[in-house]
């Protein structure tokens, strides 16, 4: 996420054009409002805005000045378009995508590569703004351009950058589940092992739509995954869905086609990348995401949930393997209560997280003050039934991980009824 100062709500409109060649902006009448701010055109006139039907890259030059960001306004012509939005700059530029209505669709700051910025995306028919912001503040001018990923890139940033770029017809593959993924899933997960120095593109196809997930998960590295179609167009990514590894859910199906997914780590460095694909299967899901600690398991789950009684129990000692262990207390009375976990001095990271009866979060905490420990509350509680969810961050859902103790210290409080 991009940090700045609220005040740059107040950005330019448009930013003078330095002489690199760029068309000027355009003084269109039907400028859209980004976020309140009313932005400029790219181009001499309003088909050039339109970067559908444009045979080059619409490029332009911008300025953020100190404490305001810069914006510029482009059209897509088409139903769907696959683009590149690129800033490039002697500082450290960032970029944001928003809608006419100034909704946020994208942001980025860092490439993989450089203090470069650059968003790929889909986006359908309709007008468009990309706000350029200076990093750490100070006047900053860039070359921003938007391009197809059919047409020449701005940032040609090579060596081992973890960059995944689109995936079409002319890009080198490794055939992934045989003739058909579906099939092949049939029999269980399908997986690969991928050198973390390398980007590896893995095509694949379905015959029939199938619910699929696809994960790219490493012990040491951070990998990231991009999902492609047959033309090379984006259709989905991620990175960090589990601690740094990365997962792409398709539960309602993956429609028939062939496909291409592209995984490389976001720092390339010695070590693997294990890339895999099994069939989502929603009971399997939903006890991964208990494992996770993200949603506490009902009664009916079979998932393990240990009673508490914090009016007898002090303190416990847990071991720490890398799934969530829930705890399920009730509290009689309006109460506060301070739960402690520790687990830093023996290579644990713990994380608390409180829910209540209907199943909403109610008190969270990891790295109580700079620490890795955790300390949740103290949160006053109503009478009621709670469970609690305690993880060890970055290890979240690694079942088979070295075990570690962790400790924990509860503390109830409960108001003393006056003497009659």
């Amino acid at each position: 996420m991009i940090l700045r100062n609220p005040s740059r709500l107040t950005c330019l409109a448009a930013a003078a054009l330095t002489g690199l060649g760029a068309p000027a902006l355009a003084q269109d009448a039907e400028q859209p409002l980004c976020g309140g701010v009313q932005a400029a055109f790219i181009g001499a006139d309003g088909a050039s805005s339109d970067v559908s039907d444009a045979d080059d890259p619409l490029l332009t030059s911008l300025r953020a000045a100190e404490g305001n960001d810069a914006l510029i306004a482009f059209r897509v012509g088409a139903d769907s378009e696959s683009l590149r939005i690129e800033a490039q700059s002697g500082g450290d530029p960032a970029l944001e995508l928003l809608t006419a209505d100034g909704d946020l669709i994208a942001e980025n700051d860092d490439t993989p590569e450089s203090l470069n910025s650059r968003i790929e995306t889909n986006l359908g028919r309709g007008n468009y703004c990309v706000r350029l912001i200076s990093v750490g503040g100070g006047d900053i001018a860039a070359t921003v351009q938007i391009g197809r990923q059919d047409q020449p890139r701005l940032l040609n940033e090579t060596g081992r950058t973890g960059q995944i770029n689109a995936c079409d017809a002319q890009t080198a593959t490794v055939p992934f589940g045989g003739e058909a993924l579906d099939a092949a899933l049939a029999d269980g997960a399908v997986s690969i092992g991928q050198p973390g120095t390398d980007t590896g593109y893995y095509r694949f196809a379905l015959s029939a739509a199938a619910p699929v997930t696809f994960r790219a998960a490493s012990p040491t590295l951070d990998p990231h995954v991009r999902l492609f179609d047959q033309g090379g167009n984006l259709i989905a990514e991620n990175d960090d869905a589990d601690g740094t590894d990365s997962r792409l859910d398709f539960p309602s199906t993956l429609a028939p086609g062939s496909y291409c997914l592209g995984v490389a780590a976001l720092s390339p460095a010695e070590g693997e990348i294990t890339v895999s694909a099994e069939t989502l299967d929603r009971d399997a899901f939903l006890q991964a995401a208990y494992r996770r600690g993200e949603i506490p398991p009902p009664a009916d789950s079979g998932y393990p949930v240990q009673e508490l009684d914090l009016i007898g129990t002090r303190d416990m000692v847990v071991l720490q393997d890398g799934s969530a262990q829930w705890f399920r207390f009730s509290v009689e009375a309006p109460s506060v209560v301070i739960v402690d976990a520790y687990g830093a001095l023996v290579g644990g990271d713990p994380k608390l997280v409180l829910f209540g009866a209907g199943g909403q979060v109610v008190a969270e905490n990891d790295d109580y003050e700079g620490g890795l420990d955790a300390k949740l509350g103290p949160v006053l509680l109503e009478p009621g039934s709670y469970r609690m969810a305690l993880t060890d961050v970055g290890r979240q859902n690694q079942t088979g991980a070295p075990m570690r103790p962790v400790g924990l210290v509860f503390d109830l409080f409960q108001r003393v009824p006056k003497p009659e």
